[in-house]
């Protein structure tokens, strides 16, 4: 159920950001990364969004989620792998990978009515 406090906290950060731009135009989509690793489910989080963009410059937009891969490195043999799961064992040299992608989490963009489409 993080999904839930994530959602809640894009949708936070979106509209500070807003504000502080002084942007008023209504939003129409909101693009998150998501690492596998942060075990989320873009399902969840729609619903999340969906609910509690009601009343706010978000309630028509969309939410978009990215799912970013696990990859990770080999300090030794520098070996760069796509990982199905978390096993951090180089399969050249057996030493252990770093990983490098898979946990992110951040807003990407966020896409705003223009002036002449409301028109």
């Amino acid at each position: 159920m993080h999904e839930y406090a994530i959602t809640k906290g894009i949708i936070k950060a979106v509209l500070e950001v807003l504000e502080e731009q002084n942007i008023t135009a209504p939003v129409r989509s909101v693009h998150v990364t998501a690492g596998v690793c942060q075990g989320l489910i873009p399902e969840s989080m729609q619903m999340f969004f969906d609910a509690e963009k009601q009343g706010t410059p978000l309630a028509d937009a969309k939410l978009v989620i990215t799912l970013q891969p696990m990859v990770a490195r080999c300090p030794f043999c520098n070996v760069e792998r796509e990982l199905d799961e978390p096993i951090l064992i180089c399969p050249s040299c057996q030493g252990v990978m770093d990983m490098i992608k898979g946990r992110e989490l951040a807003i990407t963009a966020i896409e705003v009515e223009d002036e002449d489409d409301r028109a």
